[in-house]
């Protein structure tokens, strides 16, 4: 084995024999799952039904405002005003909210209800006071003006927009699957900098030790730095292939008994409680459908992959030069805050191309190398096409990244060069520039 393929050896199983690395290849995916899962159980309603006494001044809501077991309505006691009812409602601990319908509330859009509380109700129940309030009014509405009510709810509807590219059927509805894109692009910049701050530590550790001063003598800085950069890599891979087959077996295993079996007596249940139950998934669900069938894996995979590891290699060569051009991590500072603020600024900006993705700015942050591995890997997932982005404009990106990734790694060498063999000093960056040149 060649003097490099022992460095990159060395790198790669000194990493992948720790426990540390073993426990999170295979917890990870499941706490990442339970993570989910906790989630969901803690977004779910705390209370189950609510007590709500309605003050009606008006007293047109009683016989058409809507109740249900969950929120239950209760009338306040006639002949008593506004403030009597508050102090009622004060004194009774089974009540749990207070609604108050001004007289004027039927005869004008300008008015506002009011909801009291005990404990602040979630934007989920603030959300089922107004629709039902607004259903109420106009209901009276329609009476009140003698049209028929099948009429009226003939011509009531909701209409979804379904956006298509005129010349690409298959792009439509592209801002939806840029979550998609999102999730793989957070994966991304998560990756990126958590395996290339390893390279640069582990450089800090052998110029600390001294063990860099033994290994130079056999190999050159840059065969040393990369050997590095591909160890580290390579460690990322193989946890990143354990974490995919983990999830498959997992998807396998778990995800079936998680599915709405609609057929089966046991599961007879209405549709309010099939759309409640947070644990079960129903397959036909338009989103799951959306994903598997309108999102263009087999690109979106390609791309990925050499984004991933393009975007990685760019950084890790700068995070070698970084950690080879100071003596301790605390020094780094300094020199990480202009590598990350590229990689922060695109996923900030991530939103404007979602809502642009042909904009001239969603193609000069997928161009510019430093941001193009999160932008375009979400215009990817957004669909190829005049609408998002061109297949030219990938190749170009991926060449661009590619040019940088070389350049990069060449400026970094001379820096590796110059620093992994200096000591006592705190670098500067007129260090690295003066390191540059020589």
């Amino acid at each position: 084995m060649s003097k490099i393929g022992l460095i990159i050896s060395r790198e790669y199983l000194t990493r992948v024999k720790k426990k540390t690395f073993i426990l999170m290849s295979f917890l990870g995916p499941l706490l990442i799952f339970g993570f989910v899962l906790l989630t969901s159980y803690l977004s779910q309603e705390n209370k189950e039904k609510y007590e709500i006494l309605v003050v009606d001044e008006s007293h047109l809501f009683d016989s058409i405002l809507r109740n249900s077991d969950k929120y239950h309505l209760q009338w306040a006691p006639n002949g008593k005003d506004y403030n009597e009812v508050q102090e009622i409602f004060k004194k009774d601990d089974q009540l749990d909210l207070l609604v108050y319908l001004p007289v004027n509330l039927i005869k004008t859009n300008s008015m506002t209800a009011k909801c009291l509380y005990k404990e602040i109700p979630s934007t989920g129940v603030q959300k089922h006071l107004s629709s039902i309030i607004n259903e109420a009014i106009e209901l009276y509405r329609v009476n009140f003006n003698n049209i028929d009510i099948s009429t009226y709810k003939s011509i009531k509807t909701k209409i979804n927009l379904d956006v298509v590219d005129i010349e690409n059927k298959e792009n439509r509805n592209i801002q939806r699957k840029a979550f998609v894109g999102i999730a793989l692009a957070l994966f991304i910049y998560g990756f990126i900098f958590l395996y290339s701050v390893q390279v640069m530590r582990g450089v800090i550790e052998e110029k600390t030790n001294r063990i860099v001063e033994v290994i130079i003598s056999s190999v050159s800085s840059f065969e040393l730095m990369m050997a590095k950069i591909i160890g580290v890599g390579l460690v990322g891979i193989t946890q990143f292939i354990i974490w995919a087959i983990v999830t498959m077996i997992m998807s396998i295993s778990i995800f079936p008994l998680l599915i709405i079996d609609k057929f089966d007596p046991s599961l007879q249940m209405n549709s309010d409680e099939l759309v409640n139950n947070s644990f079960k998934i129903d397959p036909n669900n338009e989103a799951i459908q959306f994903i598997i069938n309108e999102v263009q894996w087999s690109y979106l995979i390609v791309f990925f992959i050499l984004f991933f590891l393009g975007g990685y290699l760019l950084y890790s060569g700068l995070m070698a030069a970084i950690g080879a051009a100071v003596d301790e991590e605390a020094d780094t500072q300094q020199f990480l805050l202009p590598l990350t603020i590229p990689m922060v600024f695109a996923i900030l900006m991530a939103s404007k191309v979602i809502d642009d993705p042909s904009s001239s700015l969603a193609f000069w942050l997928s161009e510019i190398p430093f941001t193009s591995p999160i932008i375009m890997i979400v215009r990817i997932a957004m669909g190829i096409g005049d609408s998002s982005v061109e297949i030219w404009e990938i190749i170009l990106s991926l060449f661009l990244l590619t040019i940088t990734f070389i350049g990069t790694t060449w400026l970094s060498g001379r820096i590796y060069r110059k620093g992994i063999l200096s000591y006592g000093k705190k670098a500067s960056y007129s260090d690295l520039f003066k390191w540059l040149k020589n």
